[in-house]
């Protein structure tokens, strides 16, 4: 009986390849979004912080980027390797099976029609509004009692 090498039993993929093609897209799709605007907001926040007038560009009226000084052009270095590193996250096996597996559940799951969730929703308003009119006037009520004692 012979072993197979690694290579032997899997065709090579490389970095960039998509590990299992077609399969819980949706899923894939919202994470690579949701992360990558997560990731953009970051780099945003880095270069406010960091961002000063009067700095002497290195390249001036980039197309989209326009004046390229220092604090731009790491954040646009941290936001590309960032996009890499998002893409190597959710690319790994296990990240891959677990939103494969997300998306097959998500699909059984028995969803609500839309009188259902109205009624859900006007039942909850109308306590949270019972409730924060009775808290109200129960403390109205303890702040006259405490008034009247003290």
């Amino acid at each position: 009986m012979t072993t197979l090498e690694p290579s032997e039993t899997q065709p090579a993929r490389s970095g960039l390849a998509i590990h299992k093609p077609g399969q819980g897209s949706a899923a894939r799709w919202i994470s690579y979004l949701l992360l990558t605007l997560l990731l953009f907001m970051g780099v945003r926040s880095l270069f406010g912080a960091l961002h000063r007038e009067g700095v002497t560009p290195l390249v001036a009226d980039l197309p989209l980027v326009g004046d390229l000084t220092w604090v731009k052009l790491i954040c646009l270095v941290l936001f590309v390797f960032g996009v890499w590193g998002v893409h190597m996250l959710l690319n790994r096996a296990s990240s891959v099976d677990l939103l494969i597996d997300t998306e097959q559940e998500l699909r059984k799951v028995s969803w609500p029609s839309r009188l259902e969730v109205k009624n859900a929703t006007l039942v909850v308003s109308i306590v949270t509004v019972a409730m924060g009119a009775i808290l109200y006037w129960a403390d109205e009520l303890l702040m006259l009692l405490f008034r009247f004692i003290f």
